[in-house]
């Protein structure tokens, strides 16, 4: 088996690399964010591009990355096991309008502009923090100079974030059926869930085993990788009984 990871939207190597650790065993990250992926087509072409001959794969999702990961489940054989991180399992038409999406996502992108590196360090972990080497270095590997503004902006293409944004809008993702393969969801459980997020979870297949994990956040691989480690690790010794 091959484990192949697709991040969120701003993810890096880096974040996964606390994970990676802790599973005990390898995980290749994949990059949808740099590529030009506008279609179903484009979608598929990529992802093969990137397994080439793997035959037995189990794909992990963060966030728009399970989305992305769902989709792939359903149109590539050769994918055995899904593991959503918080992701794959929204409704977005029900949380806020697509135009209301690529607006924000776009407002985001040009006001996370920073004169040096360190101040992007200091507003990702605030003062007095004392961040690992590995969390420093994927902070710092989220951002790139600009050469014309002479300052570190988002090491992202806003045209591509915004193409794969509406792409999650046009495969519904949340509606696709992955029963005929083990599915594992870990995801947050907050003290206040807004109703959207309540009722996407109970309409999770109960054939997908549903793991909700008290006191993290939407980030939860980086932030406890050994807890979501530990679940993936008991999931993965039952699926290959």
């Amino acid at each position: 088996m091959q484990y192949y990871f697709i991040g969120g939207l701003g993810g890096n190597c880096y974040h996964l690399v606390p994970l990676i650790d802790d599973l005990g065993f390898p995980v290749t990250f994949l990059d949808p964010y740099r590529e030009m992926i506008q279609t179903e087509k484009d979608l598929h072409a990529w992802f093969q591009g990137q397994i080439e001959q793997a035959e037995e794969i189990c794909l992990l999702g963060h966030s728009l990355g399970g989305d992305l990961a769902r989709y792939l489940a359903a149109a590539f054989p050769q994918i055995q096991a899904l593991i959503l991180l918080d992701g794959g399992y929204l409704d977005m038409e029900k949380i806020l309008p697509l135009e209301e999406e690529l607006e924000g996502t776009s407002s985001f992108m040009q006001q996370q502009v920073f004169s040096t590196l360190e101040e992007a360090v200091l507003a990702e972990f605030g003062d007095g923090a004392d961040p690992t080497p590995i969390a420093r270095k994927a902070v710092e590997a989220s951002y790139r100079w600009n050469l014309a503004s002479e300052q570190y902006e988002l090491n992202l293409d806003l045209e591509k974030v915004l193409a794969l944004l509406r792409l999650r809008r046009q495969i519904k993702a949340n509606q696709i059926s992955i029963t005929d393969k083990p599915v594992l969801f870990i995801g947050p459980r907050y003290q206040e869930e807004p109703e959207w997020r309540k009722a996407a979870l109970n309409q999770l297949d109960p054939k997908i085993k549903q793991v909700l994990l008290e006191g993290l956040g939407h980030e939860l691989y980086s932030e406890a990788p050994e807890i979501v480690a530990r679940e993936i690790n008991n999931w993965l010794q039952n699926v290959h009984k």
